[in-house]
């Protein structure tokens, strides 16, 4: 129906639909932070080959099928990320301060509830664990809300907007990718063999 859907007045309503881009950084944190599993890799490197990355271990995990911890080892699916750009192993801060920055971005453009957003980074990123002080105060005001008579919501609300506004803006995304020119097919090896394994800070 051309990108819509109809009601039942046979309106037409157009449902927005945003672009996914391919990004190798945001691949790897989910793989980090364990969003994905061993039998999405050979989809990820395949989608890395054809946007023009290459590598012998892309190539390699592209060929597989429905592989699982057994075929690819936690070194291999190191050097495939490098061969993607991306300065891998990723920690769980980094993780979670990307992902943290993506939820609040797309609060801010109108894309998610800011209560949603706001849970999302207290459940879905922190775990209920201990969060990173960047995002302290969007975690206090959700566990307030979630127990707040409805005459706070609309302060709560305000505060919470303010708080994933401040967030975005200081777009405190980790940067994690190698520096252009660090090494051979995005990273992974030199051209005299070494190899390159960045250690991002925690």
């Amino acid at each position: 129906m051309g990108g819509g859907a109809e009601a039942e007045t046979g309106e037409v309503v157009r449902i927005m639909r945003v672009p996914i881009m391919f990004d190798p950084a945001r691949n790897a944190v989910r793989w980090y932070f364990g969003e994905l599993h061993h039998e999405d890799l050979p989809s990820i490197c395949i989608e890395a080959i054809e946007h023009g990355y290459d590598g012998p271990m892309l190539r390699r995990i592209a060929g597989l099928v429905k592989p699982t911890s057994r075929d690819v080892t936690d070194v291999q699916i190191e050097r495939t990320f490098h061969e993607m750009g991306v300065a891998a192993p990723v920690s769980e801060r980094d993780c979670q301060l990307f992902l943290a920055t993506e939820t609040a971005q797309a609060a801010v453009a109108g894309l998610q509830n800011p209560f949603d957003a706001a849970t999302h980074i207290r459940i879905g990123i922190c775990n209920f664990k201990p969060e990173p002080a960047e995002f302290a105060e969007i975690v206090r005001l959700s566990e307030e809300s979630e127990q707040a008579p409805r005459s706070n919501w609309g302060r709560l609300e305000k505060a919470i907007r303010r708080e994933l506004e401040a967030f975005a803006k200081g777009d405190l995304k980790p940067k994690l990718t190698f520096p252009i020119g660090a090494g051979v097919g995005g990273g992974a090896e030199g051209e005299a063999g070494d190899k390159l394994t960045p250690r991002l800070s925690s």
